[in-house]
Parts: C-alpha cells; structure tokens; sequence
C-alpha cells in the first residue's frame, strides 16, 4: 500500500491521477466533512480574574478561552466602567450576565458572534415633551448588500428619547409621535441612516456597511495585535484581493497592492513567469528576497492557492527582526482560511479567461525591410536593390526558384511575399480556474476543505506548452477543553509544465526570420531558408519537456493555556517537495523549398531525467504572558526557541544518440562512448536553531512599546561564527487620538506615530554557500582516462573562509496613521533607511592566487525610501464607493564596494557610489547634419575617422578635448561617461477604485512605475544586421537628406564593413536608454450579485457573476513603439509574451 501511495503522489507523468487516486480523495474528503458533522459540542465554561478592567481587557481574555468573536464598534464602548470579577469554571452565558450587569450597553449571541450594543431605549417620553403617541410603525431591517437581518439595530425617533430596537428577526414596533416623524436607524459596523416617515406605517430599511474595520487584528510575529496598537510598519490585504478576477498565481493579486512591495515579472510562460519581489529594494548586491511564512511555517506563495488565502501582511521594517537571520529583507506573513460555526457551507468560484498576446515584436513587413536595406546598403557605398525588385513585392509575385534578391542570399530563392511571424507562431489561448471548499464547524470546533485546480495554455501554435496546478487543503481546529486547543493545516501542491525543448531558441528566431521568408516550402514541409532556424519547426519537432512539483505540507499547533495570561505554543511543520523534470531533443530534417535535405538538427539526439528531492522539518515552542498591571499598565512578553532542518538531494542523468526519436529511455541510449556519459548528482543538509523574544508594554493605550532580541545559529559557518550576535530591535507607538485634548476636536478616530529601529540577517543570499567555512573539493568534468570508455572525473579545491559571519541590516522607520471622517478618510506615511554595513564583497588577491577566493564582510549599502496611502469610503443611500491611492519608492547606494567594484559602458550591477544595476553611457548630443558640424566634431579625438553627416555627436563631458569613456584620473578628468539612470523601478504607484450600486458593483485596479531605465538589448534593440530585419518601429526614424529631423542616425546594416561606425552611433548613451515609466489598468470587474431572496429560492446561499479584465491598457513611454512590455525582465528578442487577458467568473455559495 506505502509503495502505491507514494508512486501516485510523486510519479511525474499527468496521467498519475487515476481513478484510484480520486475515489481515495473523495472519500477522504466526505470522511472529514461527516467526522466534523457529528463533532461533539461541547459546554464552554470561562475563568476569569480581572480588576478594574476594561471592556478590551474582559473581550481578550473571553476570546482566548473559547470559540466566540466579537463585534462592538470602539467610538461607542467609551462610557463602559471597569470590571471587576473573579469567577472559575462559569457557564459563558453566566459570566456574560455578570459583566454587562449594571452597564449601558447588552449583548445578543448569533452563532459564534457576540454582539455589543448599547441598551434598548425605552420608549418613554420626557414628562416635559408631552408626546403623544399618534402613529404604529412596524419594519425591518437588513444588510444592504448581503439582505442578511440585522438584530439590535437602534430605532429611535429624532428629537425625542423614544426608541427600541429590532428583534431577533430583524423586525421592529414602535409607536410615533408625529405621521411626519423622522426614524434614526443605528448600529454597529453600518452607517446611520434617517428616515422620514412621510405618513408611512410599514418600513424595509436597508443599512449599509461603515467603512471602518471594527477590531482590526493584525498578524505580527509570533502573534497577532489588534491595529491600534501596532508599532511596526505593517500592512495588510485580505482575500478579496485575490477574489473575482483571473489569477494563475497568487503573486499577479499582490502586484500593486501593498506600499513598498515591489512585484515584477520577466515573461508570460505559463508556470514560468519568474516574478521578482522585494520588500523596501534592495539589502545587498549578493541577491535578496522576502522571508516568506504560511500559517507561521517558511513556505513558498507560488503555488499556493489563491482561493485558500485570508489574509497577507508584509513586516517592512524593525516589527520584521524577531525572525532574525532571514528578515533583512522584510517578512510576508500568509494566513490561510479556516472554517466558521455553522451548518457546512460549500463554495464553487469559476473563472474561465482568453488570453490575447500582447506587446509582441513588430517586424518590417517585405516592402519595408527592402526599403529600409536599400537605405542602409547605399549609406554604406552598397549598390541598392533594383526598382524590379520593388514592383515584384508590390505586385506579391510568385518565388523566383533560380535566385534572390536580398544581399548576400542571392544563390537561394527569391520571395515576395510577407509571412507575419507573429501570426504564424503566436495565438490566442485559455486560462480556467475552479476551487471548491467545504466549512463549518461547531461550538467547539472548526474545519475547511478545498480543492483547487488551475490550467494555464501557453501562446504558441506549435508544440504542447502548458501548465497545470492541483491543490488540496485541510484546516482543521479543534477546542479540546478550555484551555487546550489543536489546530491542523495540511496542503498538498502539485504543479506540472510541458514546454517544448526548443523553446528559448525558438522565441528568439521569431524576430530573426525574414519577413518574405514562408513557414512551409512547396510540399508543405516546414522551410529552413538558407539554414535559418524556422521556429515553428523548432517548436512542434524540436522535443518537449516536462516538469513535475510536488509538495506536501503539514503543521500541527497546539495550545495551551497554563494559567490565565499564560499561554504555551508548541508547533511541529514537515515540508517535502519532490521534482521531476526531463527532456528530449529528437533529431529532425530541415529542408529546402523543393523538398530535398538540407541539414538534420540536433545530431545526435539526446534527453535528461532529473529528480530531486527536500525535505524541510520545524520544531518551535514558546511562551505567550499577558498581565494587566493595573488599570492604566499592560505588559506582554512572547519568548521561545525554534529549530529548522532541511535536506536535499538529487541527481541529473543524461542519454544521447537514442536508436529513435520515438522512445526515450536511459537503457536505449548509447553506451559506448566516453563521451556519451553524463550524470551528476547533489546531497546537502542545513540547519538553524534559533532563540527570540518579545517585551511588550501600554500605557493607557497610549504609549506602546515593544523590543524584540533573536539569536540564531546556523550550520553555514564556521563552529566559532555560527551564532550570531543578537538581532535587536525597538518600536515605539504614541496614540494621540488617546489623549484628551486630540479627542476634544472630535476629528481623528485614530492619529498614531511610530518610531523603530532594528538589526537583521540576510543568510539566504548566493554568496553563502553551506559549507564555505571548510576547503571543498569540486568533482566535474569528464576526462577520458585508463581503459576504454572509462570517463573519470576531475576535481579543485576552492579556498575557505571561518571568517565569514552574517550580513547585518540596521533599519530605521518613522511613520504615522490618520483615520478621520468616521473612519471614511484613512491616510498612513513611512520613511526609512536601512544599511548593511557587511556586506559580502570580493577581497583582491595576487595574480598568482590561482584560484577564487571567498567573499568578506567589508561592504556598505545603504537604501532609502518612503511609502504612503490614502483612501476615502462612503456611500450615500444605495451608491457606495471608495478610492484608494498608493506610492512607494526606493533608492540604493553602494558606500563601499572593495573588489567588488567595477564600471563600464552599459549595465552595471555594482559600481561604487551608485545604485546597483546603474547605467552608465555617453551624453547624446544630436545628428550631425551639415559638412560644418562634422569639421568641427571631428575636432575631437577619439571620434572614428569615417564618421559623416547622418551619424551621432556626443558631448565632452570633462571638457578635456578627447572623446573618452574613463578619463584619466591622474589629472582629475572623470571621463566622458555618466550615471544615466537604475534599472530597479522607482515611485511604484497604483489605486483602487471601487463602486457599487444595490446588487452592482464595479472595481478597477491601476497599477504603475513612475521611473525605469532601460537599454534594451539583442540584435533587435537597433536597426539590425544585414542578415536579420529591423522592427518596423525603426522605419522611417532614421537619417537620411530625405528625413534630416530623424530620431535615429543614419542606418548602416551590420557586417558589411561599418560596424564600427555602426557600434559608435549606438554606444550605451541617452539616446538609447528608455525610461519606461508605466500605467496599467491592472483589473477591471463588473460584478452582479443575485438579491438573497432570488438566491434563496435557488437554494443558494449566494451567487455572484462577473466579467473581468487583467491588463487591458496600458499608457507607456520608451517601449520602442510598443514592441517591449515595459515589465519585460529580459530586454531582449526571445521574452515569452505577457497577455491581456478577458475572463468570464462565477461565485455561487450553498
């Protein structure tokens, strides 16, 4: 049985889903969901001892012990007077009496909520007033949106004290003094609404929701803190953000979304998108990324499913350092769903998109290339094509079999045709998503199953590409008694990708063909045209691979409370990840236009079978103690230790010279060549153990302070270095809308200031290997040595280092947090700097070293920023909308780079003195366009010789009379190259508009970069060689007597005897350097949600359609005419085209 399991959990191939397998996870699942059914409930009894508490202090203390939330509204629970109680094993209902006894407010229990109101107002009239009731009113009132009845609602008659409230059917009576009176509906979490009578005696009251979050709880580490009392630069998103609209990964929601997170995506191929994220830029140049936790366990977003998210939070600055060695670069803390007390609800979401390719690159079409190539060989002395040649394209005359026409093809045939390339390579394709869950739970328990799955098509017409994501989850929790708990979560992830083998060098040759090049030759058979790659060929015989990732997770929590205030966390995680990959590149014939054999590509042919394995194990305890000191002083204290082993292991085994291209297995590749024998394989283990701590302490509610320390010790270094120092840190939070006289202006709901400074590690960087502290031998090669068909391997040591110690981040943040206008206007602001002040750079060492020594802690970098957001909510009667705006940006400066710093023209990762991945370029200044500008450019040395009118002037920038890239520093010159502008987005910007209309609503997501220097690059970035056409875009824009204001010097075709000409016009310089600054209109949705009482007929709790759109339009600036996305990672010819995309989706709840 173990063995049939584990091949169907970890068997690469798709068809390992057999009906076995599926009636295994049905039964599975319908097991659970009828083992949660006849949970047992259990009595929940409280123990409490408080004094002189607050209603706050008596909510968290009710919530740690038992399963019910609570919903008060915080503006109105002022007047509560404290409490003092002391009670053991009390029935909840009991101990709910004797806290509310005497008070002016009641509660009302509706399933697991406790509701808290303020007291029903008799109707009772002032002796004075001399009220007369002369008018019965009845009504009812419900939720605007979800029409779900509203209990406790406030009723009152304004300008008297008459009053009541609504029942548990939402309904009320009450008798009116007046036909014409005016009703004034109340209640918490809704706004106000007043109501006219008019003579009216029957009501249906629809209220709508406040925009304010009543009891926000926030996730910090190792805990969670109600938002008004965070002192970190946190931020938040909930699941709606990854609701109703198209999403393959879970990283397309989070674009945008959060201040100072920085999303970005190289391509569009389909379970390869390589996304990019930081958190506040960069922390080093030896690379970074975010710490990423699911339910307090490292995990991974990317194959998460979206549809199984609650809530993310980002800790961006010193609320970030309790997780020590791996929070330099900030923290993304993921928080799963999990069920609610109830009958069990299960939900289906649908969505089902077309994916339009977009930004694709825009080739000549045949009359343009020869115009354009006619141009470019006469600049260069060339004779041009003939007149002939131009009328034959026109006409689109037959293939001339005994010759071409094109320079230097001329012995191959002669087309006159246009063949769009995009067309023939690239289409329209689809995209679906489908997750059904079911949850519920009792008093005492809770539970959520769901099932996710996700198909991804790729772009291309030749060749199989896609991707395909299956996922499992179970969340369960369960109240062993009142002071135990146990929660389960349990996931299991498989991803598999086919991609053809060719693929990159496919994509690539798509700009490469020439544009009167045909895909097929007269016989139907794919055309390679003098040896030119057909990328469509490529793609349907070049072979195909397949990638297959599976993961299993589980993590068991378990808490216990040891007395009241005291409570112990255990947690055990287990993560195994299983990945399969192989590929084959058969042999196949390439022929010319009449049929005959012109080469055979990939000879031999060959494949790889690759297989690794991990398996990652965490072990954390620690201890939660809450003490209220006394009526104005609370202290908390949160400490414990953890450890993390992680093991990996594979190998990588390659065949070649198969018998056939049919069968691709290892015991049918050739054996009798040394050669031929290829295999590698790889096992590591590592280990960290850590120790953290949290002291927390409020005054009043006032003052907040908390101080974290963490220690870790990791098995990367040397024994004498494995510990760290202690990553401390401090934040400090100053709540002035507490204080008497900010409250007194009856503006703020909340004004909050925020200071923190911290320490952190950055260990998952490249530049740490696992066992650097210790002289390693490199085995690799293959030497065909002794007897025959023996290969042995080589080997080298590499140089040690037990010097070698963490790289240490310092941060510091200053912010503050407005909420005003009932909490309809809400506005927050960061500034911070952080630095590493060891960095690891390369150390320089003789020329006779021979060999490559380790990296030091002797660099600096050093990054500044800001973030902001604003938002406004309202609604007015039915029409409810909101606008939020957000913007964040980064700067880095390298301070100290030693060995590591390098200049030259172009891209430079890393250069001293300025940010990483800077470029650097001449200053472009014009065209020279008369024989008196070039006497006088030509003044200049260093210029070429045979440069002329039409080509490109640069300005001397250190003025010393030589056109020169570095200048000569023993006289001070600085040389004639400057900083031209980074290539790491700044001023990220984006905003969310919403607005709805009863069961309407409408949502648009925009999404952008205010700054990004790019110089794209390939043979495609510039009017091309003569062996490859031109994008269209540069038709047209170059010099010429006939076009003398052209954006673009004189076009020479490269290889035909001016490519140095050539290379000096397009040196790295500002003309060739984009800012592709961008706004994208993200999302857009349209949604309808069917009435409740529609709903309820259908024997549907909910349903909601809508229609949306990801990536629409898009304004943008230096894309080279729309030929480059400007979220493009590579730059280049062969990027795997990004889509817009149009989907159709369905929410329905039962």
């Amino acid at each position: 049985m173990y063995k049939k399991i584990t091949e169907l959990l970890f068997r690469r191939d798709s068809y390992v889903y057999s009906k076995f397998l599926l009636k295994m996870k049905l039964t599975f699942l319908l097991l659970i969901v009828f083992v949660q059914l006849r949970a047992e409930t259990f009595a929940q009894k409280v123990s409490l001892n408080l004094k002189n508490a607050t209603l706050s202090e008596l909510i968290s203390d009710i919530k740690t012990q038992t399963s019910y939330d609570f919903l008060y509204n915080n503006l109105t629970i002022r007047d509560y007077k404290p409490i003092t109680i002391d009670v053991k094993d009390l029935d909840l209902l009991k101990v709910l009496d004797l806290c509310f006894k005497g008070q002016p407010y009641e509660y009302t229990i509706k399933n697991n909520l406790i509701l808290i109101t303020p007291k029903r107002l008799k109707p009772v009239a002032k002796k004075e007033e001399q009220v007369v009731a002369v008018q019965k009113v009845t009504g009812s009132v419900k939720d605007s949106t979800t029409n779900q009845t509203l209990i406790g609602v406030a009723v009152r008659i304004e300008g008297t004290t008459l009053g009541t409230t609504t029942d548990n059917d939402g309904n009320f009576t009450l008798n009116a003094p007046d036909a014409n009176a005016v009703l004034v509906f109340t209640y918490i979490g809704y706004k106000t609404q007043r109501v006219p009578l008019n003579s009216r005696t029957t009501l249906d009251i629809r209220l709508a929701q406040a925009d304010a979050k009543l009891s926000e709880v926030v996730v910090v580490g190792y805990g969670t803190r109600a938002k008004g009392a965070v002192t970190g630069a946190i931020s938040t998103v909930h699941s709606e953000v990854f609701e109703n609209r198209p999403l393959n990964n879970s990283f397309d929601a989070l674009q945008g979304t959060i201040p100072g997170l920085t999303i970005t995506r190289s391509s569009g191929q389909p379970g390869s998108a390589s996304y990019g994220i930081q958190v506040r830029g960069y922390s080093s140049i030896n690379g970074n990324a975010p710490f990423v936790l699911v339910d307090g366990i490292p995990g991974d977003i990317n194959l998460i499913n979206p549809n199984d998210i609650a809530e993310v939070s980002v800790l961006k600055d010193a609320a970030a350092a309790i997780y020590g060695a791996r929070a330099a670069d900030g923290v993304i803390i993921v928080t799963t769903k999990k069920g609610k007390k109830g009958t069990p609800t299960v939900d289906y979401a649908s969505n089902v998109g077309i994916k339009t390719p977009d930004y694709l690159r825009k080739i000549q079409n045949t009359l343009q290339y020869a115009q354009f190539m006619d141009e470019g060989l006469r600049n260069a002395g060339i004779t041009g094509f003939p007149q002939e040649v131009f009328d034959k394209i026109k006409a689109n005359a037959a293939p001339d079999l005994n010759g071409g026409w094109n320079y230097g093809i001329t012995s191959y045939p002669g087309f006159y045709g246009s063949t769009n390339w995009n067309k023939e390579i690239y289409k329209n394709s689809t995209q679906q998503l489908h997750n059904v869950s079911v949850s519920g739970g009792g008093d005492n328990n809770n539970y959520l199953v769901s099932l996710g799955y996700n198909r991804d098509n790729g772009s291309i017409r030749f060749g199989e590409n896609h991707s395909e994501r299956y996922n499992l989850r179970l969340n369960y929790d369960f109240r062993l008694s009142n002071s135990l708990s146990f929660e389960t979560r349990t996931s299991f992830e498989n991803q598999a990708v086919v991609t053809p083998t060719m693929l990159g060098n496919a994509l690539t040759n798509v700009t490469r063909q020439f544009p009167y090049q045909p895909v097929y030759n007269s016989l139907g058979e794919f055309y390679g045209y003098q040896g030119y790659e057909n990328p469509a060929q490529s793609l349907a015989e070049g072979g195909s691979e397949h990638t297959n990732l599976s993961r299993l997770n589980t993590n068991f929590k378990l808490d216990y409370t040891i007395i009241d205030g005291l409570k112990l966390t255990a947690q055990a995680a287990f993560k195994l990840n299983y990945n399969n990959d192989n590929a084959n590149t058969p042999t196949f014939t390439r022929y010319n236009y009449v049929g005959a054999i012109q080469d055979i590509r990939n000879n031999p042919n060959s494949a790889y079978f690759e297989n690794d394995k991990s398996l990652n194990k965490l072990y954390q305890v620690y201890l939660d103690y809450n003490k209220q000191l006394d009526k104005d002083h609370k202290i908390n204290f949160t400490g414990g230790a953890s450890l993390e082993q992680t093991r990996n292991e594979g190998q990588t085994t390659y065949g070649y010279n198969f018998p056939n291209n049919d069968i691709f297995t290892l015991n049918l590749a050739d054996r009798t060549k040394t050669a031929f024998a290829n295999f590698t394989g790889n096992l590591n283990n590592q280990a960290l153990g850590s120790y953290f701590g949290r002291l927390s302490y409020s005054f009043k509610n006032k003052l907040i302070l908390d101080i974290t320390a963490r220690a870790d010790g990791s098995s990367k270094f040397a024994p004498e270095k494995r510990w760290s120092s202690v990553f401390p840190s401090a934040a400090l939070a100053y709540n002035l809308s507490e204080e008497s006289f900010i409250k007194s202006l009856n503006t703020f709901d909340q004004l909050k200031l925020r200071a923190s400074w911290g320490k952190a590690g950055n260990q998952e960087i490249g530049a740490l290997g696992l066992y650097d502290y210790i002289p390693l031998i490199s085995i690799g090669g293959n030497y065909p040595l002794g007897s025959p068909n023996a290969g042995l391997t080589g080997a080298n040591s590499n140089p040690a280092s037990t010097n070698r110690t963490w790289e240490t981040i310092e941060n510091k943040n200053i912010g503050i947090d407005i909420s005003t206008f009932r909490s309809r206007l809400t506005f927050s602001f960061d500034y911070y700097n952080k630095t590493n002040n060891d960095m690891l750079v390369a150390i320089a060492v003789p020329a006779t070293f021979g060999g490559n020594p380790p990296t030091s802690n002797q660099g600096k970098l050093v990054t500044k920023g800001f973030e902001t957001s604003l938002t406004w909510k309202d609604q007015i009667n039915d029409f409810r909308y909101s606008v939020s705006l957000q913007l964040s940006d980064s700067k880095n400066k390298l301070v100290e780079l030693k060995n590591s710093d390098s200049f030259s023209e172009g891209l430079n990762f890393a250069r001293q003195g300025y940010p990483i991945y800077s470029y650097f370029g001449y200053v472009y200044d014009g065209i020279i366009k008369t024989q008196a500008q070039l006497d006088a450019y030509k003044q200049l040395q260093g210029v070429p010789s045979r440069i002329a009118i039409g080509d490109v002037m640069y300005k001397d920038v250190d003025g010393d009379g030589k056109l020169t890239a570095f200048g000569d520093k023993t006289k001070g010159l600085s040389g004639d190259q400057k900083y031209l502008g980074n290539l790491i987005p700044r001023y990220t910007y984006s905003s969310n508009i919403n607005v709805g209309y009863k069961q309407f609503d409408l949502g648009v997501f925009l999404q952008g970069v205010g700054k990004r220097n790019v110089q794209y690059e390939g043979a495609i970035s510039t009017p091309n060689t003569f062996f490859w056409p031109s994008l269209e875009y540069y038709s047209g824009k170059t010099y010429s007597t006939s076009n003398p204001n052209a954006q673009y010097p004189r076009y020479l075709p490269g290889s035909v005897g001016y490519d140095d000409i050539r290379g000096y016009d397009y040196h790295t310089s500002s003309l060739t350097v984009q800012n592709v600054a961008y706004l994208r209109f993200k999302v857009i949705t349209l949604g309808y949600t069917l009435p409740s009482a529609i709903a309820a007929k259908l024997k549907m709790k909910s349903l909601k359609i809508y229609a949306s759109g990801q990536d629409l339009f898009t304004i943008s600036k230096g894309t080279l005419g729309g030929n480059f996305d400007p979220e493009d990672g590579y730059r280049n010819e062969g990027t795997y085209p990004f889509n817009k995309v149009y989907s159709l989706g369905l929410n329905v709840k039962f």
